[in-house]
């Protein structure tokens, strides 16, 4: 994975779609290139301790969880208040985070990454559903799947932008 550019749009909209898709993905992924020291400026913002060890690694332990608790039945719907505003929020998050990093607006990128997390999470919920629908596949191998979706954008949103 390479360097982030100092340009973070693609960034923030791409880690914000991974929050409506999995909430804690999104920061887990970020605490994971922040630790590895592959978002130039990140320690020097007040988003640093998420690249710090204990954070990123409740992060990772969150996330895992998450996408375990995601194939069962008792998971409450991605489009619940509650969990509309969680994805928003990491969206938020991880958005401000990339633009702090850049020294650019924060309120710009929580707005970039809020709004891509809330689109992301209402278009792969009927995503979701239709191709349950059309298939018949079983939710969690569409789970599964929805996560490999998921890792791809983190990866590539966290890639150098040229």
């Amino acid at each position: 994975m390479g360097r982030l550019s100092k340009e973070p749009f693609g960034s923030a909209l791409g880690l914000g779609a991974v929050a409506g898709m999995r909430t804690m993905l999104a920061p887990a992924a970020l605490g994971w290139a922040a630790r590895r020291n592959r978002i130039p400026g990140f320690e020097s913002t007040l988003f640093a301790p998420l690249g710090s060890r204990p954070v990123s690694s409740a992060l990772y332990m969150f996330s895992l969880g998450e996408l375990l608790a995601d194939k069962t039945p008792i998971i409450i719907s991605r489009l619940s208040p509650q969990a509309i505003l969680g994805r928003v929020a990491s969206g938020a998050l991880v958005g401000a985070a990339l633009f702090a990093s850049s020294d650019r607006r924060k309120t710009v990128g929580a707005t970039l990454g809020g709004s891509a997390a809330l689109l992301s999470a209402y278009a792969f919920y009927h995503l979701r559903r239709k191709a349950a629908e059309s298939t018949g596949a079983p939710d969690p191998l569409l789970g599964l799947l929805e996560d490999g979706v998921a890792f791809l954008i983190a990866s590539r949103s966290l890639q150098k932008i040229r």
